[in-house]
């Protein structure tokens, strides 16, 4: 085995470094001069050289061994010992650093046993019978000896190179391949060492690492940026999947309604309030109608309810919150989902996921496409069915609307009601207050609100001709309202009291002409006809009519409160406010005179229109039982109206303490110093006059019933469910003062709190805005009926009322007095005595 000469280029003949060369070459990478530890890659190839190094001189060692063992014992049998300590002689060295390591092979094939310098040479004998010059026969006979001994020696060398080469190459074929590589490596390694300083070696052995480092740089930079760019869209998904959630809560609580109410239907509660359906509640673990047991008793209760378990109304003490209403709804809807679908399965049409899908995928379509009120640049007509000076919740309301809703600038407002001729306008105004034209109403329109407000309204106000209905107590349009709105501003129509517009609406249909049409419900008209003669036969023919004219002419209906019927398309939301003027008056009430005397100097009140359905007869009967049991009280009452005649007799006969001062504004400053506010109506939808009175700060007294819901919320509200229950708030509520009110309180009753509700329960979606062909088909019916003048007139629409006069002016209602087959009549004859003798008085 030979090594490389030094004069070799390292590319003809190179070495593999042994152990100590590479843990030197580890140790010089890893030495504490260099600031980076060895790549891993470095690391493991050196690790299989060294390995690789070991394994190939453990083998060569044990192969010589055994052929040094073998060839001595051939020898000593042979005889030859001295042949054998001459091949011992021969192969001994003088060299030590030949004897650190044994060399590589240059070839395979070389039988040259030429050792470098410093080592003995061993060289083929000279031919038999060559002799020595200088010789004696002797000598060469000596001579010949020697080189026989030698030959022999030389065979027996030959013998084991031969088997070394073997065996060597038996040893490389087995690591020819991984070797092949590791050797190039190494190599490289070698020679670059040799020729480049420790940090161009650094630099090369780091530069592979640096531009995987530089692209795992990159990769993280795009995750980054991909992160980022999914949290903007989940945060957007998440918005509006919130969006949608609450919409959908809003009309499933609007649909299951609030107990007691005329929106809740029997049957609809009993499916979603009945046991089995409560039992799978509880078992859904829901824990929020029934307290947690264990898993046995939830089964029991859920099989078996006890006969005294409380339903979830009763266990809470305010109205039923969204939460729980949703829970039951979602069951609810849930379940009639399973039913859907098995009855789908079963009717042999394939029902399938892939059906739901799509199902599912077309309802995602419609929620998406929206149209709100908030956009800019919409144009927003509020059409109303009264005006001021008539101070009654449709004339006020629906002014303060448009009044809130113009202080945005990205809208357009107008508000349109109704104009009377003089003759009407003396009968409906107070303190025979009458216009000459329209530009003198609208000026007075104007300035109260500036008064209410405090700021300028930037909204345009117009007309359209109507009649004062006096069976009805109301104002009912004279042919189309719609054709008094240029086609280029007709975008959003909110009616106020759809139904009441509608009755005999012959004309353009208001979804037709206008993209976005919403309903406000003010008025419980069933409570009215109710009250009538005949008012059973009235109360049902009307509840189907209000239905019918609401799905027809709106996309969306919004109640004050469930106090009315059931309307198609409804959603319920409390959306009035209290002008600022009120929360005003409220503050300076609130803080204690300054002589220290009581903040309020006056007892109880009343304020309203005085019809007996605008709570005087819930009023008479419960002041009288107050005066049997704990005394008569003094009660002042403002209004006027139809029966304030009859109602002034009827307090007398009873001997009640109620005086009537007639028609005054409720924010008129005599009217601060009451402290008890007393409203017992049950026919209101909400009733403003007591918004108003929480506002300044006093009492109020109102019963338990869904147009009072809203307010049950404040400290200074007291509701009662009995006479008894009365006369102790009375009591309590003259014995001591208000409590302040707070910042939050005040808070929702302001108008840009309820600006902020209508803007909400507004929107509409597309499902919404799609009218169906049953739609069509009943509008086309309402027309064709509201069509016929003989019909119109004996539904009590009034004669020659479907077309609109020539000029708003024009208008004589004189002509259109014919009494409808519904009609109240005793009201209808007080209403014409009544103008008689105001004719025979001029």
């Amino acid at each position: 085995m030979t090594t490389s000469d030094q004069g070799q280029p390292p590319s003809a003949a190179w070495r593999l470094p042994g152990p100590q060369g590479l843990q030197s070459l580890k140790a010089s990478l890893g030495s504490p001069q260099t600031t980076i530890a060895p790549p891993a890659a470095l690391t493991r190839v050196s690790s299989q050289l060294s390995e690789h190094a070991d394994v190939v001189r453990r083998n060569s060692q044990l192969l010589l061994t055994s052929a040094t063992q073998k060839a001595q014992t051939a020898l000593k049998e042979a005889g030859l010992s001295d042949e054998w300590a001459l091949l011992k002689r021969v192969g001994t060295t003088t060299d030590r650093r030949a004897a650190a390591g044994p060399a590589m092979r240059r070839v395979a094939s070389d039988t040259n046993f030429q050792r470098s310098r410093g080592r003995l040479l061993l060289q083929r004998p000279p031919a038999a019978g060559a002799g020595v010059p200088g010789g004696s026969p002797t000598a060469q006979q000596q001579l010949t000896s020697e080189q026989q001994r030698a030959a022999d020696a030389w065979n027996w060398m030959s013998a084991l190179n031969n088997s070394l080469s073997q065996a060597r190459a038996g040893q490389q074929s087995k690591f020819a391949l991984s070797r092949a590589g590791l050797e190039e490596q190494a190599r490289q390694l070698v020679h670059s060492a040799s020729s480049m300083t420790l940090s161009e070696v650094k630099d090369q052995l780091l530069a592979k690492p640096k531009q995987a480092a530089a692209a795992a740089a990159a990769t993280l930079e795009n995750c980054q940026a991909n992160l980022a760019s999914l949290q903007t869209s989940l945060s957007r998904s998440l918005q509006q999947s919130l969006t949608e959630g609450r919409e959908q809560l809003e009309r499933q609580l609007s649909t299951l309604g609030e107990p007691g109410s005329p929106s809740s239907s029997a049957s609809r509660l009993a499916a979603l309030l009945s046991p089995q359906r409560l039992g799978s509640l509880a078992a859904a673990g829901s824990g929020m109608l029934q307290p947690v047991g264990t898993e046995d008793q939830a089964a029991s209760a859920s099989d078996s309810p006890p006969a005294d378990a409380l339903g979830p109304w009763s266990l809470l003490a305010a109205p039923m919150r969204g939460r729980e209403a949703a829970a039951i709804e979602a069951l609810a809807t849930e379940s009639e989902q399973e039913e859907e679908d098995k009855r789908e399965s079963t009717s042999g049409r394939g029902w399938g996921p892939f059906q739901r899908q799509a199902r599912q995928r077309r309802a995602s379509k419609e929620a998406e496409a929206r149209s709100s009120l908030r956009e800019d640049g919409r144009q927003v007509l509020i059409v109303t069915t009264a005006a001021l000076p008539w101070m009654t919740g449709t004339a006020v309301n629906p002014l303060l609307r448009a009044a809130y809703l113009a202080k945005d600038k990205g809208r357009k407002v107008t508000l349109m009601i109704p104009w009377l001729a003089k003759a009407d306008q003396s009968k409906v105004f107070p303190n025979n207050t009458t216009f000459d034209t329209p530009e003198q109403q609208e000026e007075y329109v104007r300035d109260w609100v500036k008064k209410r407000t405090g700021f300028e309204s930037d909204f345009k106000v117009t007309f359209y001709p109507g009649r004062y209905a006096p069976e009805k107590c109301s104002i009912l349009p004279v042919g189309d309202p719609t054709q008094y709105v240029p086609d280029h501003e007709a975008d959003v129509a909110i009616l106020e009291e759809p139904e009441h517009l509608n009755w005999y609406h012959h004309g353009r249909r208001w979804t037709d002409k206008f993209n976005h049409v919403v309903g406000v419900v003010h008025t419980n008209y069933l409570d009215y006809a109710r009250r009538e003669e005949g008012g059973d036969t009235k109360e049902f023919l009307l509840k189907h009519i209000n239905n019918w004219v609401c799905r027809v002419y709106c996309h969306k209906v919004v109640k004050l409160s469930d106090a009315v019927q059931p309307l198609p398309k409804q959603t319920t939301e409390f959306v009035h406010g209290v002008a600022e003027s009120f929360l005003e008056v409220g503050r300076s009430k609130a803080e204690p005179p300054a002589e220290g005397g009581k903040r309020f100097q006056r007892g109880a009140y009343f304020i309203g229109k005085v019809v007996w359905a605008k709570g005087y007869t819930e009023l008479l009967d419960l002041m009288t039982k107050h005066a049997r049991t704990h005394g008569d009280v003094a009660m002042d009452c403002y209004g006027t109206g139809e029966d304030l005649e009859d109602v002034r007799q009827e307090a007398a006969q009873r001997h009640l303490g109620l005086r009537f001062h007639g028609a005054k504004d409720h924010l008129d400053r005599s009217m601060h110093e009451y402290q008890v506010f007393i409203n017992p109506s049950t026919s209101d939808v909400v009733a403003t006059t007591t918004a108003e009175a929480l506002a300044m700060g006093k009492w109020v007294i109102c019963a338990d019933h869904p147009s009072n819901r809203f307010f049950s919320q404040f400290k200074n509200c007291l509701i009662f469910k009995s006479p008894d229950e009365f006369s102790k708030h009375i009591e309590h509520a003259l014995a001591h003062e208000p409590h302040p009110m707070t910042p939050e309180e005040r808070q929702h009753l302001t108008w840009e709190a309820a600006t902020e509700r209508f803007l909400d329960v507004t929107e509409l979606t597309a499902k919404d805005l799609k009218l169906s062909a049953m739609d069509n088909l009943l509008h086309a019916a309402h027309k064709t009926v509201t069509g016929m003048e003989s019909l119109r007139a004996l539904a009590g629409a009034g004669a020659n009322t479907r077309d609109a006069p020539q000029r708003l002016l024009d208008f004589d209602p004189s002509a259109c007095e014919v009494g409808g087959l519904f009609d109240d009549r005793k009201r209808l004859t007080k209403s014409a005595s009544q103008a008689q003798v105001a004719a025979s008085a001029k």
